[in-house]
Parts: structure tokens; C-alpha cells; sequence
């Protein structure tokens, strides 16, 4: 049986749903999963799994700098194996910035990274201005207004295209499976 470390960092909890949604995938698919939060990171050996799957939220721009670390830290771990990076943003609302090239924070998360993720996943988050706290809800309102998002401090809309999530999470689960079996046959061979 494969192992999979699936570590995320999550502000309000969305990003923690998903990753958890990813995790039930590849486990339906076989395949052992250890999930993750940043703050635990620093235990987590990624050369200890046969494929990882890295996400975070885009908090005011940028990413969390402990997901940054991990990355920068465990590379040549990390390109040994089959492995992907999330990102959830509500820049992402929009279909057309879903690609690292159309999305921003995304694009500039990339190339300030030493390493390259074999694959990038980049998530509509879901806007939820009650449970923001006062300031939190003030700055994103901004930021909606000046992007023609929304701005009524009732709105909670989630834009997550959960069966996006889930097509995300079965490659995964086959790439990490097709890795495993693939280095089985080489040792065996």
C-alpha cells in the first residue's frame, strides 16, 4: 500500500476541507494518507511517502511561508516522487484565473520557489464575509470592490468546483499508484 502525506495550511478552515476532501479521495482509491497542518510540518520527511500533495490559502497575496519552507526545504524529496501543489484563492472566482500564468498570486508563488511542483492545482475558495473577523471583512470587502466581486458583508458563497477537487484528487491518487508500481518493477527487475 502507498502512502501519501497530504500537507496544508488553512486561515478559516476552507483550505482544511479541501485538503480533507483530497485525502478521502486517494484513501477510496487505496492508498494511505497522512493529513497534515503546517504547524506539524517540521516532523513530516516527504522521502517517508510515495507521493505528497501540498496546498495553502492565498491570504492578502501571498501564501503561507511555512507551506514556502516545506517546499524550499524537502526539493530534491519532493521531485523524487509524484507531488502537486494546491492553492486556494477567491482570485480563482473568475474560471480564467485558474491557470498559473491567468492567476497572479499564484504565478509569483511559483517563480519565487526553488523548486517546481510536478503538478499545480489552483482552487476557487469560498468567500464568507460573516465569519471574517472585523478587519479581515473590511480588506477583502476592498479588494472585492476593486475586482467586482462582492461586497455586502452578508454574502457566503462557496466557488469551490468540488468535482474539480475530486478529478484533482484521482490523478493523484493514479499517478502515485502508477510511481509505486513502476518502482516495484525496477527493483524487482
Amino acid at each position: 500500500m502507498t502512502r501519501t502525506l497530504i500537507a496544508y495550511a488553512s486561515v478559516d478552515g476552507h483550505t482544511q476541507k479541501v485538503a480533507e476532501r483530497i485525502a478521502a479521495r486517494i484513501e477510496s482509491a487505496g492508498h494511505a494518507v497522512d493529513l497534515v497542518t503546517a504547524d506539524r510540518l517540521e516532523h513530516c520527511r516527504p522521502a517517508d511517502y510515495d507521493g505528497v500533495v501540498i496546498g495553502a490559502p492565498v491570504r492578502y497575496g501571498k501564501h503561507d511561508a511555512r507551506i514556502v519552507r516545506f517546499l524550499e526545504n524537502n526539493a530534491a524529496a519532493l521531485s523524487a516522487r509524484p507531488n502537486a501543489f494546491f492553492s486556494v484563492n477567491l482570485v480563482a472566482r473568475n474560471p480564467d484565473k485558474r491557470t498559473v500564468e491567468s492567476n497572479v498570486h499564484v504565478r509569483k508563488f511559483v517563480d519565487a520557489l526553488d523548486f517546481s511542483p510536478d503538478y499545480i492545482e489552483i482552487i476557487a475558495g469560498k468567500l464568507d464575509y460573516p465569519a471574517c473577523r472585523w478587519l479581515d471583512r473590511l480588506l477583502i470587502r476592498w479588494i472585492m470592490k476593486m475586482t467586482g466581486g462582492p461586497t455586502d458583508p452578508t454574502t457566503v458563497i462557496d466557488y469551490t468546483d468540488w468535482d474539480g477537487v475530486d478529478r484533482f484528487a484521482e490523478r493523484m491518487a493514479e499517478r502515485i499508484g502508477d510511481h509505486r508500481a513502476q518502482a516495484t518493477t525496477q527493483s524487482a527487475g
